[in-house]
């Protein structure tokens, strides 16, 4: 009886182990994943249980048993939670190029896994606020299944960004909404206003602001 009950303790010793590990390491190969800790990836703040989306996404890419280091530009680049900011927006690495150890921006630092945690636009100060209007390249193109869309608007305006396939159908409006100053990312999950997956081929996307219009093709490849 005596042997047995050693064998429980040391089972339990080194599962609690195994899950604290688990934790520990998860966290530091997050960007700046001390922020939020455990529920980054967890809906229980303290870890454990039910994952949220973002977590969801990590355990995709995690290697079971193992401390395999997940964090990518495929990961960077998808919004996990839906708040309109990647991952790698949200926790200030956008191209996912991040190594363990590295310093990033920790005060601007918001929650992937939490629709309700994103970065404020607003808090852009006036000295880094743009010059001009600008409608980057997305990132990644061609893609699969999401991409991200930058721009930037030197004052407040009511700003469009849609999507449209060759023939100059409308397929999916990303934004329509009065937006302050700034720069912005904006994803598209590759799909239409329907929610349905668009097939693979090159889109157009399109960027009113003010006087301002400009547009750039990108590739949705399966």
């Amino acid at each position: 009886m005596k042997k047995i009950y050693i064998y429980i303790f040391m089972f339990l010793v080194s599962a609690t182990a195994t899950v604290l590990l688990s934790r520990s390491w998860r966290v530091q190969q997050i960007p700046n994943g001390s922020k939020f800790s455990c529920s980054n990836c967890h809906v229980d703040p303290n870890g454990g249980g039910t994952r949220n989306a973002f977590g969801q996404d990590v355990e995709q890419r995690v290697t079971p048993g193992s401390t395999n280091n997940f964090w990518s530009a495929a990961l960077a680049n998808i919004d996990s939670d839906g708040d309109g900011f990647t991952n790698g927006a949200e926790l200030q690495d956008p191209n996912g190029t991040w190594t363990s150890g590295a310093i990033g921006d920790f005060n601007l630092v918001t929650n992937p896994g939490n629709p309700s945690s994103k970065p404020n636009p607003v808090s852009v100060t006036a000295e880094s606020l743009p010059l001009q209007y600008k409608l980057y390249n997305n990132y990644p193109n061609p893609f699969n299944p999401s991409t991200t869309i930058s721009f930037e608007i030197p004052q407040a305006e009511f700003v469009t960004l849609k999507v449209f396939n060759i023939n100059g159908e409308l397929v999916r409006t990303i934004s329509q909404e009065n937006l302050p100053p700034g720069r912005f990312e904006k994803v598209w999950d590759g799909k239409n206003d329907s929610g349905v997956d668009a097939a693979s081929g090159i889109y157009i996307y399109r960027l009113s602001a003010g006087k301002f219009d400009k547009s750039a093709r990108m590739i949705l490849m399966k």
